[in-house]
């Protein structure tokens, strides 16, 4: 069976075909198998999200880096305490993307999508480089050796509290690998230097075929309000919903979709707007495919991001 996504307000109590349950809280840590990923949800009840495959799973650590794998997937995460300086921090990230890589090819599989969560994601260094910037440059350096054309994994990236770096990753043993781009948007790596000196070196989506039951699935990456390179209406939040949401519906079909799952990052949200969009939400995904989530954006202007994983039967 192709790897499942949930959202979930009960622990399975049964866990032998479990790959990753996440936790929607402020801190950031692993216990219990159940990694706590460092968002805090808009919302009254604790929302999980569940990993399930219906193949056996193990679990292993490889340079403090907890891995769960099964015959046919991966999730492997680590979590890194930032540290003052630009250049200690670039190292350690480099060498956690170097050992995802010797991970996943040390068992004959693919990475599908890096997600990345980062303290102070545009807080500047003495160098006057960001966080973001910081993750960039670090990625470039190992993707100029893993990858002779553009097939990059597709990646989200969103700025959390705290002094913890969380990083994950997905990986597949499948068919029929394919990176997808958004003929909305000029593609991320190929943004002129004066949006980011550093190049944002991933995929809008990704979709591939599980290599047992041959089902299509799609991962799409974090994806805001810009078209072309430019960002959209700047700290409107009503219309940039509707801009991201054309970006994200370029990929899938979300009407009387109930394989997507979704996750929406907003920063600066008032109190005022969050029955409006819990509305809106509602309507454009169904109450239970997508959870609200606070969490800062790659450029001051933009304030909501989403991203997303549907079976690709679905796909536009």
């Amino acid at each position: 069976m192709s790897i499942k996504i949930s959202l979930t307000n009960k622990i399975p109590k049964k866990r032998e075909d479990i790959l990753s349950i996440m936790k929607f809280s402020e801190s950031v840590d692993l216990h219990s198998g159940i990694l706590s990923n460092g968002l805090v949800q808009y919302g009254e009840k604790d929302i999980f999200e569940v990993w399930q495959i219906n193949q056996p799973t193990t679990s292993e650590n490889f340079n403090d880096i907890f891995v769960s794998k099964s015959k046919n997937y991966i999730h492997g995460s680590i979590i890194i305490d930032l540290k003052k300086s630009f250049e200690d921090n670039q190292l350690t990230i480099i060498q956690s993307y170097k050992d995802f890589f010797s991970i996943a090819e040390k068992n004959n599989m693919r990475i599908i999508k890096i997600w990345h969560y980062f303290p102070q994601l545009l807080k500047k260094y003495d160098n006057k480089k960001t966080n973001y910037a910081l993750l960039c440059e670090s990625r470039e350096v190992v993707y100029k050796k893993y990858f002779k054309n553009q097939n990059y994994p597709a990646a989200t990236a969103i700025g959390i509290s705290g002094n913890k770096i969380l990083m994950y990753f997905l990986a597949s043993s499948c068919d029929k690998y394919e990176t997808i781009e958004n003929k909305r948007q000029v593609s991320s790596y190929m943004y002129p230097q004066d949006i980011f000196q550093e190049k944002p070196m991933f995929s809008r989506a990704v979709s591939f075929f599980d290599i047992d039951d041959g089902k299509e699935k799609i991962f799409i990456s974090g994806t805001a309000s810009i078209k072309g390179y430019k960002s959209m209406h700047a700290l409107d939040l009503k219309s940039q919903f509707d801009e991201a949401l054309r970006n994200y519906q370029t990929f899938i079909k979300v009407e009387n979709n109930k394989t997507n799952i979704s996750r929406i990052y907003v920063s600066k949200l008032q109190n005022k707007d969050v029955p409006w969009i819990i509305d809106k939400l509602d309507k454009t995904f169904g109450t239970n495919n997508y959870v609200l989530l606070k969490g800062d954006i790659c450029r001051e202007e933009l304030l909501i991001e989403l991203e997303g994983v549907s079976d690709g039967k679905y796909k536009v």
